[in-house]
């Protein structure tokens, strides 16, 4: 980032025009058209710097989370020793710890919700019934965020390792499935309540793996998944088992048909059985689905029964659709490969979302009717808007919430989308959150002007970034960065994820190799986020396309702002 001087210039005063919490219109009064300037705001908590500000005739500049504001002044906190160091958000470190040790570091974020580099994205989200979001982070340091009705961030639950499924009782209290097979309960502002180890074994009552719980909140019974014994079993909310009229049995004493590759549901041998199950969701009707690993099951929660999709046993192989989940007819519309049950909403309507599918580009969130036939499918082409005419980003969803009066679910870019309708997605809804938002610490509304100061430009200021290259690790289809025996690999013909810049405005590229020397613009081909799109940013990050005819190791970059 480059450093400049600057003298404050008296004849200049900031006056506030609009005000919102991610967003000023100020007015620099006695400025002159043409000038350059920046404007500091500083308190006893925060720094930000605003440069290359160019007013008007009217002398008026909008002050946002954009490319005039120097990335580290994003965010005073106690973490940061130097302006270089990571903004860390530090209310995560103080937050209740589900473990015995505290975790050594929160989570980077840019201030006010904007795109952040490394910041965890949404994994799962709940409802409570008094309007609570919560958001499970699915990555280091693991957490349960919990927002008001108003997504006003209240806490953090740090958690020592991924948690395994997570859902509230009526009273907003929570419990937490934890890997190991045992539980916490926690109240509504994260306070321990109770924890229970599951008991081992195949008796009822018993768990060898236990994949996933759902609570119906009306009648206070807790469902939980076993996808080793292929079982759901029925407990109240202090874990007393309270078995369903049916027991619904899996592979137990089917050990030839256990773990069958295909995974297809044959009706006339497979009545009440279960394969592998993990997800459950309840459709508000009575009926409680259960997400086998290439189908989906539905129960009725009165008689224990199993219910049909429309003349059909099961939603998915062997019963909705034919042919293998490892054929490329898994990549059709209605076809899915490995998955998640995303949700049901008001019309009984299934949401089923990719988790694995190797022929498909952009996972896709698809909706199926409650007799099993396919009503929608999104992915990343479909052109969803937000009230404001802003894009929505609807693909592969691990969960969402189905209400009322609207469906709210987490976007490709890591926001939370409220849909208008409690039947269904739809354009016209509200966008909340977004990558950094867990650490929003700052509403710019509340800034006083007398805390403002303007510094006179003799120049403009060339941003500049340096960084890594990282590309997708082999045969994990994008889902992690690849570092082989510490070191960046990116073979030919292969393109890096996308790299930030932070810069906000057009720059320029150029890499170095493993011996610091200058990789000639030919070998490559560079790929910017010129507008704003699934990051919601401009010009703050590119991504790379090795054509050098050779494996790349260890390469490196400098973004710098153009003239």
């Amino acid at each position: 980032m480059a450093v400049f001087g600057g003298s404050a210039v008296e004849a200049v005063e900031v006056k506030v025009l609009e005000r919102s919490p991610s967003r000023l219109e100020v007015r620099l009064l006695g400025s002159e058209t043409g000038a350059l300037y920046r404007l500091i705001y500083e308190d006893d908590r925060h720094r930000f710097v605003w440069e290359n500000l160019n007013p008007g005739t009217d002398g008026v500049v909008s002050l946002a989370d954009d490319k005039y504001l120097r990335p580290e002044y994003r965010l005073r906190c106690e973490s940061r020793s130097h302006p270089a160091d990571p903004v860390v958000f530090d209310d995560l470190i103080k937050g209740e710890i589900v473990a015995k040790k505290r975790l050594p570091f929160g989570v980077p974020v840019s201030t006010f919700g904007g795109a952040g580099y490394l910041v965890p994205g949404v994994a799962d989200l709940k409802r409570d019934g008094f309007g609570n979001c919560w958001l499970y982070l699915d990555h280091p340091p693991y957490a349960l965020l919990k927002y008001g009705p108003g997504f006003r961030y209240q806490f953090a639950l740090l958690l020592p390792a991924p948690l395994v499924d997570f859902d509230l009782d009526g009273d907003g209290d929570l419990y937490i499935l934890h890997q190991d097979n045992w539980i916490s309960k926690h109240g509504s502002m994260g306070e321990r309540l109770g924890a229970w180890e599951l008991p081992q074994g195949r008796n009822p009552g018993g768990f060898v793996e236990a994949a996933g719980l759902v609570i119906d909140r009306e009648a206070g019974f807790i469902y939980f998944s076993d996808a080793v014994l292929g079982r759901v079993q029925r407990f109240d909310l202090d874990l007393e088992l309270r078995p369903l009229p049916f027991t619904l049995w899996g592979w137990i004493g089917r050990e030839e048909m256990a773990y069958t590759r295909a995974g297809e549901y044959k009706r006339e041998r497979m009545y009440y059985l279960l394969d592998r199950p993990r997800q459950l969701a309840l459709d508000g009707g009575g009926h409680l689905l259960v997400g086998c690993e290439h189908w989906i099951s539905k129960f009725d929660l009165a008689t224990g029964r199993q219910a049909k999709f429309g003349n059909h046993a099961v939603l998915g192989w062997g019963e909705t659709f034919a042919d293998s989940p490892f054929t490329n007819a898994a990549g059709l519309d209605g076809h899915w490969q490995r998955y998640w049950l995303a949700g049901v909403d008001g019309d009984g309507n299934v949401y089923v979302a990719d988790r694995e599918n190797e022929f498909v580009v952009d996972r896709r969130l698809q909706v199926f009717g409650s007799d099993g036939g396919l009503i929608r499918s999104f992915d990343l082409d479909d052109e969803v808007l937000d009230e404001s005419g802003a894009r929505v980003f609807i693909t592969a969803a691990r969960r969402i919430v189905c209400m009322a009066d609207a469906v709210y679910l987490v976007d490709a870019a890591g926001r939370i989308y409220r849909s208008p309708s409690g039947r269904g997605i739809a354009s016209g809804g509200e966008l909340f959150l977004g990558p950094g938002a867990a650490g929003r610490q700052v509403d710019l509304s509340q800034f006083e002007e007398g805390r403002f100061t303007v510094e006179a430009q003799s120049s403009r200021v060339k941003h500049r970034f340096e960084g890594a290259l990282l590309t997708y690790a082999s045969g994990r289809r994008g889902t992690i960065n690849c570092e082989v025996d510490g070191s960046t690999v990116i073979p030919e013909g292969h393109r890096s994820m996308w790299a930030p810049a932070r810069i906000g405005e057009p720059f320029n590229v150029v890499l170095f190799d493993s011996e610091g020397q200058i990789i000639p613009e030919g070998e490559y081909r560079v790929q910017f986020e010129e507008k704003p799109g699934l990051f919601g940013t401009q010009y703050d990050y590119f991504r790379v396309t090795n054509r050098s005819g050779h494996v790349w190791k260890d390469v490196r970059f400098i973004a710098e702002a153009t003239d």
